[in-house]
């Protein structure tokens, strides 16, 4: 009669572990109101009618530039704010209606839509600027003087 070795009988108990902390993590994520009200607000891209726009976020050492591709949006629909260091960007394309139409191919996404950027804190937001034009957005947002690279002169003594 063979003992059975220990470790062998245990090897399964640090992925019982793991997997019951990931099911606990997915379920915070999709239950957010199980935290409590003194805790983040719940996720906003849960929205399954909703889409998301592409975006790209440049730096450069004078600016912040967020470029979004907003095929179809109308710039009146669009709605940027700042909440602190946080960049939102909201809101909808309308579906087009034809009339007495049936679609047996549809890919376009339509809906409401929301994104958010978070900045750096040097942002000047007052002189922020933003163009449309053909359905890409262009945001441009200038650091503040104090937080644009410096060089200091070494001098030769």
């Amino acid at each position: 009669m063979t003992r059975p070795i220990p470790w062998r009988r245990d090897i399964s108990a640090p992925f019982h572990v793991l997997q019951s902390e990931l099911n606990r993590l997915m379920e915070e994520y999709w239950q957010p109101s199980r935290l409590g009200p003194s805790q983040q607000p719940p996720p906003m891209d849960l929205d399954p009618s909703g889409w998301s726009p592409a975006i790209d976020v440049f730096e450069t050492p004078e600016e912040f530039v967020l470029i979004a591709e907003l095929p179809g949006v109308e710039p009146s629909s669009i709605d940027l704010s700042v909440t602190g260091n946080i960049l939102s960007l909201r809101g909808v394309k309308l579906a087009d209606t034809l009339a007495e139409s049936h679609s047996p191919v549809r890919e376009r996404q339509f809906g409401s839509f929301h994104r958010q950027v978070v900045l750096s804190n040097e942002v000047n937001f007052e002189a922020a600027q933003a163009e449309a034009r053909n359905g890409v957005l262009k945001v441009r947002l200038p650091k503040q003087e104090a937080a644009k690279p410096r060089t200091i002169p070494v001098q030769h003594t």
